[in-house]
């Protein structure tokens, strides 16, 4: 009996399809897949790529640990082709509560991704890389993308601001997050709703302040700055100003000091 050719099976784009391309990657001479180990090792392979390659080929669920040299830098949670998490590992992970939390907002699961990835090939550009495979649970639902809609946010043009970059390197740890750009007069925002209400709310207060020359949030003639405020005892509230972009963020206590060394190393430069 001849093997089956998945060139025969009815209804199938060969050209575009998602399942014929894993299948023929996945079959490719194993001096090919050496060889991209070997240039992912030594820097010289993209990673986005390689990432979106390897969410895109996995259906059962399965934890993603991207390494950069010997360290892991970031952990990726996929199922049935779809990226349900995204958490880098380059400061404390969040707490168990805040990782059982609702984390949805206005800002979707694919651009909060994208941007996290643009920081990792940013920060560790030309750095050899692999990535490991560990079967999981995928646990409590959360919210996903597919690799293409991963793929279409990482072509879209950067964010560049640096309170962005700020953002990108501790919304991990964060329980939610308001960034407030005054000359678009939008907020994007991230995490439970009662929560980005309450930093919307903060945030809209500042905005007011600032039109009527009232004291805002932000400490006059001091820009980049950032202040801290309680929300509870165990909640902080990080306000960090720059320009014309204000950032709320409300982390818990014990990842304050991993908040100000991203903000010594985002700011350090002149």
């Amino acid at each position: 009996m001849s093997p089956l050719n998945a060139d025969l099976l009815p209804g199938q784009d060969n050209a575009t399809s998602p399942l014929r391309q894993a299948l023929l990657r996945l079959s490719a001479d194993v001096s090919d897949l050496q060889a991209e180990r070997r240039d992912a090792a030594q820097g010289q392979a993209s990673l986005t790529r390689s990432l979106l390659a390897a969410i895109d080929e996995v259906m059962l669920p399965r934890q993603l640990t991207l390494y950069f040299g010997q360290v892991v830098v970031a952990r990726l949670l996929v199922s049935q082709r779809r990226l349900l998490s995204l958490d880098l590992t380059e400061q404390t992970a969040p707490t168990a509560a805040a990782a059982a939390a609702d984390h949805r907002g206005q800002t979707p699961a694919a651009q909060i991704y994208a941007e996290r990835l643009h920081h990792l090939s940013a920060r560790y550009r030309d750095t050899g890389f692999r990535i490991t495979r560990q079967i999981c649970e995928t646990g409590l639902e959360t919210d996903s993308c597919s690799a293409s809609q991963l793929a279409e946010c990482l072509a879209l043009p950067q964010q560049d601001s640096r309170l962005a970059r700020l953002l990108t390197m501790i919304s991990a740890s964060a329980d939610a997050w308001v960034l407030q750009v005054e000359t678009a007069g939008q907020n994007r925002c991230h995490g439970p709703a009662p929560l980005c209400r309450q930093l919307a709310t903060l945030a809209a207060t500042d905005r007011a302040a600032k039109q009527k020359n009232r004291h805002p949030l932000r400490l006059p003639d001091k820009t980049p700055h950032y202040l801290l405020l309680s929300i509870s005892s165990e909640i902080k509230l990080m306000v960090a100003c720059d320009q014309t972009e204000t950032l709320l963020i409300a982390l818990p206590a014990q990842h304050l000091a991993a908040a100000d060394a991203a903000w010594q190393m985002v700011f350090a430069a002149p």
